[in-house]
């Protein structure tokens, strides 16, 4: 009896020492499941971590874009604003012309038309009061053959002169408008720069 017992231990110390085995097997293979999971999850975080910081890039590179954008269009803005400024305040002084400012201009406009065989004067509600009948008559009239008209331009300042069927403008809101176009550029670098 004393083989049967020895052999059953033997036999319980080899299934003991198989067992053993198996789970030494079974740990090592959750220590590599373990450390592959883990790899993998680190791997997976390095993979999101490097989308959300690309995501975060290209939101603030448009961000800073877009602020770029807005500070340039608020400067344009501010720039148009200073121009209009600049053009209505030129205008202003012309409306605020005395009557021999006016005159001298008007005469200059003439002498400009002065091959011309008669010009009609048709002035703007504001400049009747600078040219009287009487400065045609004695210094217009010397430069060009010159009507002054009874027809005028409703709350404007300046005149229209039309010889043979043409109009030319020079209604003081019109040549600012006019000259506008060409001086913006110099006006902007003289404000600007």
């Amino acid at each position: 009896m004393s083989d049967l017992k020895l052999l059953t231990e033997r036999l319980i110390e080899n299934k003991k020492a198989e067992v053993q085995v198996k789970i030494k097997e079974a740990e090592a293979e959750k220590a590599q499941l373990l450390e592959e999971s883990a790899r993998s999850l680190a791997e997976e975080k390095a993979k999101q971590i490097s989308l959300i910081d690309s995501r975060l890039a290209r939101k603030f590179e448009q961000d800073k874009h877009t602020l770029q954008i807005n500070k340039r269009n608020e400067l344009l803005s501010e720039k148009q604003k200073m121009l209009k400024l600049v053009f209505n305040k030129a205008e202003e002084q012309m409306n605020q012309w005395t009557d021999t400012e006016f005159q001298q201009f008007l005469l200059s406009v003439l002498k400009q038309h002065k091959d011309s065989e008669s010009i009609e004067l048709i002035l703007g509600q504001y400049s009747i009061d600078k040219v009287s009948d009487d400065w045609i008559n004695k210094v217009a009239k010397e430069e060009v053959n010159i009507q002054l008209s009874t027809e005028t331009i409703s709350k404007k300042n300046g005149f229209i002169l039309k010889k043979t069927g043409i109009e030319y403008n020079y209604l003081f809101d019109e040549l600012v408008k006019d000259i506008k176009g060409q001086l913006v550029s110099s006006v902007s670098k003289q404000l600007f720069d």
